[in-house]
């Protein structure tokens, strides 16, 4: 009886870590068998002996079941603690005092293992706590270019951009400048000198939806703009958000003043269409994208819009180069100045602080 009992203990020894662990049934009958590390949006990530880190999609998983005690996290931010089994359409959460509480699977919007819960916790309270200095991320784009001989021209460009982001908001500024000038005849013309800044304030309501507000003024000579400023606030809707691509549309409202050099002054109200789009090509290679359209609500049948596209290859963690192009078109400019304005530069980017990772 003695060698059966040793046997059998051996057994357990060997085998511990196939009997002690989560399980994940997937629809094809295939089972992983390891440490369920969470289950956020569309995967649930486990920690195999063998293979690592598995990440496998929700909508794949069949069935598991958890050794170990997990948070799970509902739509509504109530958390439960306990042992999770979870079947096509419910989960059941066994807690410390042995209740079982079935949630429909819809209900669960987060699952963590207790050091990723608490990891998570504490990036909470140091977010909360965190100063508004922290959390910047940012570029600087510089590009010059010159002329010699027959022609001599200078073309300097630069450009500032920085976001703070947490789970709550995000906050983005900017800030772009654009100067030429041609002394070919002997005497020095800016052919073209703008500015543009602005920046947009988010409150995430939700995974999908935000609200905003947003300013951006633009000074521009060749246009005899001294100022446009347009203010507006609206919402907005993230359609994709995942590690390689991020896609957003907005609609809303705004107010535009204009200030020319010819004495003449608008001011009228808009509408506003935008989508945004940050895409990841590859592991080097980023496009960052916008298009924003003004209808003019005082004025029917006039509007404004607005595109900026730039693509940028990284040469190391805080250097690249850059290709931007911007368009700003404007239905109804002052007299003797073109509806259109296309800017096209290249250059040197720098990459300036870290993003929070989500």
């Amino acid at each position: 009886m003695t060698k059966f009992l040793s046997f059998w203990f051996i057994l357990v020894l060997l085998f511990h870590s196939n009997i002690f662990a989560d399980q994940v049934v997937m629809l094809n009958g295939d089972r992983v068998t390891g440490k369920i590390i969470k289950k956020d949006g569309d995967s649930i990530i486990l920690e195999t002996e063998a293979m690592g880190l598995v990440k496998i999609r929700w909508n794949l998983v069949e069935r598991i079941v958890s050794d170990e005690p997990l948070s799970v996290t509902l739509n509504d931010g109530k958390i439960l603690e306990g042992k999770v089994e979870a079947g096509k359409d419910k989960i059941n959460v066994k807690t410390a005092d042995s209740e079982k509480i079935e949630l429909d699977r819809k209900e669960v919007k987060i699952v963590r293992n207790p050091k990723e819960q608490a990891n998570f916790e504490a990036e909470q309270k140091r977010i909360k706590e965190a100063r508004f200095t922290s959390f910047w991320a940012g570029t600087i784009d510089a590009g010059f270019s010159l002329t010699s001989g027959n022609s001599k021209t200078r073309t300097f460009t630069i450009g500032v951009r920085g976001t703070r982001e947490t789970t709550e908001n995000k906050l983005n500024v900017y800030a772009n400048a654009l100067q030429v000038k041609n002394s070919t005849s002997g005497k020095k013309v800016t052919t073209a000198q703008s500015i543009w800044t602005g920046g947009r304030y988010d409150i995430f309501i939700n995974q999908k939806w935000f609200a905003y507000v947003a300013g951006d003024f633009e000074y521009n000579k060749p246009q005899k703009l001294n100022l446009r400023a347009v203010v507006g606030s609206g919402a907005g809707y993230r359609i994709t958000r995942n590690d390689n691509s991020n896609f957003d549309v907005t609609f809303g409202v705004t107010h535009n003043y204009e200030n020319f050099t010819t004495k003449l002054i608008r001011n009228s109200a808009e509408a506003s269409f935008g989508e945004e789009l940050k895409q990841k090509i590859n592991p080097r290679v980023r496009l960052n994208q916008r298009f924003i359209f003004y209808p003019n609500l005082t004025k029917f049948g006039q509007f404004r819009a607005l595109f900026d596209a730039s693509l940028q290859t990284d040469i190391n963690s805080w250097l690249g180069m850059h290709l931007t192009v911007g368009n700003r078109y404007n239905s109804q400019p002052v007299f003797q100045t073109k509806k259109n304005d296309f800017l096209l530069s290249t250059g040197l980017r720098f990459s300036l602080g870290k993003n929070r990772k989500k």
